[in-house]
């Protein structure tokens, strides 16, 4: 008896198979690379919306997440058409759920770092995206746990919510209408004879670490300031972003009127020519794709710091180490840029022109400091410690060298960062130490790192203090503070350097010391803020407060008698500022000039 052969089973897998089962793989990655274009429009509201922009985007995007996915497709259902439309409603509800989520969360980190009606905007989007991944869920749970699939309603609802993403993104940000601001009106002022200002901005200096300290007797000079002035925390952003914070405090305004949002400038020439990006989404900083990004700078600010004011008033001021001064724009009596010390020392860093090159004199070595300057902080000092005092030792004696060549300035900004080197990696210990008693001697070790540089801090404003001068209103500001890390961040706890780390997630409170004429001994105010700062200044020399600022002047931290002989005045703006001389003495008064006939 004979048999035939045996015929070869005929392969499942099809040419056509593969290129669906690849198709759906790609399609949730497409759909996020919609909203990841959606999400550029709407963080960069000055990026045009454009069909170009958003066919650009969509095709850079949606192919990169699309490579993506397919691959990820492929790992999880193999090259099966049937597992990947199996697959599917799940990977598109985890999409939709993403964007949602993503979308909800920028809204807060960006809240002010974008006009409020985008981010309006930007909050109603997340809402109309939760409801369509909630939508999706319930979608595909019911047929899986059913176990029956997917009809022609089901494949159209799930399709429908897919193509809803780009919707509510384009449309969105399309209904969005900048509001058009006025001009402010010109303004006039005439100037007189004033007390001094010294703003001394200390990156990352909180009170919870000043207080203790303070009351230990480790911080005679804070003590002091603290007992013969006023004090407040100063709410600072969710956002650290240290050029925007200390922007912010410089100017009266939220990051999205100055303009100085985040650390760097992105290109995004792949989205059109010339284009670029002011924030981009979380992560997309580290892809890399969109070109080498800059660092922020003075053309990125849109409004006038403190330090420009008081230039077109005719008040010398000196500025020392401010972000977002480079280039140089405003005549001073001198001023050195962040970008200076970051080693760009061209003219545009340093004013005048001579002291780019003279300025480097006073930079010193970590191995090289001075004994005097490092003895009283006690032994042993880490490396890092030795290297963000040495930052800040060319700061501090480049400020002191022309506190003593120029007299005649009458503002001195001087920022300061090292404590935020030192706060960052031994902070966790120091609160560990200071406020739940450990005991162990790593964390003993890096609370005397932080007590340390608190110390040097104090000596150095001591020293400033102690200089002669006529009435000085002297002002200590930090943008943001650290705190041990919070919430899941603790897990990094349980290493030992990550036990020693501090955070400034959530963005910690900043402070402000105030000390001078007219100021309050031992008050404490309640509440406070970044914006607050500037105004508050400006009234505790003497000059009026414009309109267009955010913030207040904090008067509680007055005597009532000194409210009384000087009274809070107004003007509408200091961007249209024009000098004007006293013709006698007594209380100036900026006002706008009456309106030109015809107008």
């Amino acid at each position: 008896m004979t048999h035939d052969p045996p015929t070869p089973a005929r392969s499942s897998r099809s040419p056509r198979g593969d290129v669906i089962s690849l198709a759906l793989g790609a399609l949730p990655g497409i759909l996020l690379g919609a909203y990841a274009t959606g999400l550029l429009l709407f963080i960069n509201p000055e990026l045009a919306q454009t069909p170009a922009v958003v066919l650009r985007g969509v095709a850079l995007y949606g192919g990169l997440f699309g490579a993506a996915s397919c691959l990820l497709s492929l790992l999880v259902a193999g090259p099966s058409a049937a597992r990947a439309r199996a697959l599917l409603p799940w990977s598109l509800t985890f999409v939709l759920a993403l964007t949602a989520v993503s979308t909800w969360w920028h809204a807060s980190l960006f809240s002010y770092s974008l006009p409020p009606g985008i981010n309006v905007r930007l909050i109603k989007a997340a809402v109309l995206l939760s409801v369509a991944a909630l939508a999706a869920f319930l979608t595909a749970l019911s047929h899986t746990l059913a176990r029956r699939p997917y009809g022609r309603r089901s494949r159209i609802l799930l399709a429908a919510l897919s193509v809803a993403v780009l919707y509510v993104m384009v449309e969105r940000r399309a209904a969005f209408d900048p509001p058009r601001s006025a001009a402010p009106l010109p303004s006039e002022t005439s100037y007189r004879s004033r007390p001094d200002l010294w703003v001394i901005g200390i990156e990352g200096a909180t009170l919870d670490a000043i207080l203790p300290l303070a009351e230990q007797g480790e911080l005679p000079f804070f003590a002091r300031l603290l007992a013969q002035g006023a004090s407040a925390r100063l709410a600072s952003l969710a956002s650290v972003v240290e050029p925007a914070l200390w922007t912010t405090v410089a100017t009266g305004r939220h990051p999205y009127r100055h303009g100085v949002v985040g650390e760097r400038v992105y290109p995004a020439g792949l989205l059109g020519p010339g284009r670029t990006l002011r924030l981009v989404p979380a992560a997309f900083r580290w892809w890399g794709f969109l070109g080498p990004p800059r660092p922020v700078d003075a053309e990125q600010r849109r409004s006038s710091a403190l330090w420009e004011i008081f230039s077109r008033l005719d008040i010398p001021p000196g500025v020392v180490g401010w972000p977002a001064t480079h280039p140089l724009r405003q005549p001073m009596a001198y001023a050195f840029s962040e970008r200076y010390f970051d080693g760009v020392l061209r003219e545009a860093s340093a004013r005048p022109s001579e002291l780019a090159e003279r300025g480097v004199l006073f930079r010193v070595a970590a191995e090289d400091l001075d004994p005097e300057l490092v003895e009283p902080l006690g032994e042993p000092l880490s490396y890092p410690f030795l290297q963000a005092l040495a930052a800040d030792a060319w700061r501090e004696s480049l400020a002191l060298f022309m506190l003593d060549q120029r007299p005649e300035v009458d503002a001195l900004f001087l920022r300061l960062e090292g404590l935020a080197d030192v706060s960052r990696r031994y902070y966790g210990g120091f609160a560990a130490v200071h406020f739940d008693g450990a005991q162990d001697p790593k964390r003993q070790e890096a609370a005397r790192l932080v007590a340390a540089y608190y110390r040097h801090l104090d000596r150095l404003l001591a020293a400033l203090d102690a200089r002669p001068g006529r009435g000085r209103v002297l002002a200590v500001v930090s943008a943001s503070g650290w705190r041990e890390p919070r919430g899941w961040r603790r897990l990094s706890a349980l290493s030992r350097r990550g036990a020693l780390r501090g955070s400034q997630a959530g963005g910690p409170d900043g402070m402000l010391l105030l000390s001078g004429p007219g100021v309050q001994a031992g008050l404490r105010l309640a509440k406070a803020e970044l914006v607050d700062v500037l105004p508050t200044l400006l009234y505790s020399v003497d000059l009026p407060i414009a309109r267009d600022f955010d913030g207040r002047v904090l008067t509680a931290a007055f005597e009532s008698a000194f409210l009384a002989r000087q009274p809070v005045t107004f003007v509408p703006s200091y961007e249209t500022l024009a000098l004007e001389e006293a013709p006698r003495p007594g209380p100036e008064l900026m006002v706008a000039p009456p309106p030109r006939s015809g107008r």
